[in-house]
């Protein structure tokens, strides 16, 4: 992934598209509905304005220096001192997001599909398919994201299909019994985990070839995953109800089993986590590449291939050690990791922001007295 790299408009709203959505249809419907119970959808929903806020800041702060990563642009902003100190910061979240995507996406996979293959197996199987795509480079990474995007989007309205028969609204009963304050707590993570940590999404925005429509087009995809995401868990709600959907680690399996049309379509589910597991996959792969990139140029080095393999070796040994299984992430991590989320996606984007307007008008001060 070279500097020259470019990428079109659309190819970048389907890598926001899939990188949003990621691996939360693998745990988000359990995380909300522990908090929120049966409301846990008024949740989801709630949270999408608060969700397209956050990328709305993300941009804006993507604006100031749009030809610049992430990392050049907090070093620019802050300067070499502070700005290779909040670099390091990002670099460690991109170091983390990365391992957790791999390692919730191999719990899954050793637990419902591979049961017999080693957890460290299906690992470094994905570490593996990271470093290769890294090598392959941006461009090639994002035409595979446009021609899956449409088997992923069939497949998910037909698992929506599949399942309508099976809705009962009498799961989602009754609303609001526990009052508002669930419902505020589940925005919280509800927020933070889709939407904020798209910050990694600066890292890639600078090669797009950027058109007039390029912000409408951010929004607009998250706003479609956030829709996604929501859907998602409604139907998990009405479908399976909220209990199971609680204490259910994926519930994605647990819904397509229940796929049955006819006796004609029937075991579909190793086919739905798939795809599932893909799209978390394109996230992860995001987060792998805002790691090593922003490596390099911290550290001003200037070819990023010979980096790439160390940086799986790391992530690999991180994968290991980050968690000891789902229901830890889901149980325990949520509220800290929701934090680190909104930290990173919109407190310290804003600041950012203010300190560059500071900057600015300073410099324009500057620039009146000496002309007067």
């Amino acid at each position: 992934m070279l500097k020259k790299a470019r990428i079109s408009v659309r190819q970048v709203t389907v890598l926001m598209f899939l990188s949003l959505i990621g691996d939360m249809l693998l745990i988000y419907p359990t995380m909300i509905t522990h908090i929120a119970h049966q409301d846990a959808w008024i949740s989801s929903i709630l949270s999408i304005p608060l969700g397209l806020i956050i990328i709305y800041v993300l941009l804006c702060v993507h604006e100031l220096y749009p030809n610049l990563t992430l990392i050049e642009a907090i070093r620019k902003i802050l300067g070499p001192v502070f700005g290779s100190i909040v670099s390091c910061w990002y670099l460690f979240y991109f170091l983390m997001g990365t391992a957790l995507n791999v390692r919730e996406v191999g719990d899954y996979l050793t637990t419902q599909i591979f049961e017999d293959t080693p957890l460290r197996v299906l690992l470094a199987m994905q570490v593996l398919m990271f470093v290769l795509a890294v090598l392959a480079g941006i461009e090639s990474f994002s035409r595979v994201s446009e021609i899956l995007l449409p088997v992923y989007v069939f497949i998910f309205c037909g698992l929506i299909l599949g399942l309508l028969p099976q809705i009962q609204l009498s799961n989602v009963r009754p609303v609001l019994e526990n009052g508002l304050a669930p419902v505020a707590q589940g925005m919280v993570p509800g927020a933070a985990m889709p939407f904020a940590g798209m910050s990694i999404m600066l890292m890639v925005f600078p090669f797009v070839n950027k058109k007039a429509h390029f912000k409408k087009d951010m929004l607009l995809a998250s706003l479609t995953g956030g829709v996604l995401i929501s859907i998602f868990l409604l139907l998990s709600l009405l479908v399976i109800g909220p209990f199971v959907t609680n204490y259910s680690p994926y519930i994605s399996s647990a819904l397509t089993t229940k796929i049955n049309e006819l006796n004609y379509i029937t075991r579909v589910e190793s086919l739905v986590s798939l795809i599932w597991a893909l799209a978390a996959y394109f996230k992860g792969v995001i987060f792998f590449y805002a790691f090593t990139f922003g490596t390099t140029q911290l550290f001003r080095i200037s070819n990023v291939r010979p980096f790439v393999i160390p940086a799986g070796a790391i992530v690999f040994g991180m994968t290991i050690s980050i968690t000891p299984n789902v229901f830890y992430y889901v149980r325990t991590l949520v509220y800290p990791m929701a934090a680190w989320h909104y930290t990173n996606g919109l407190i310290i984007p804003l600041l950012l922001w203010i300190v560059y307007l500071c900057r600015q008008k300073w410099k324009h001060r500057q620039n009146t007295s000496k002309n007067e």
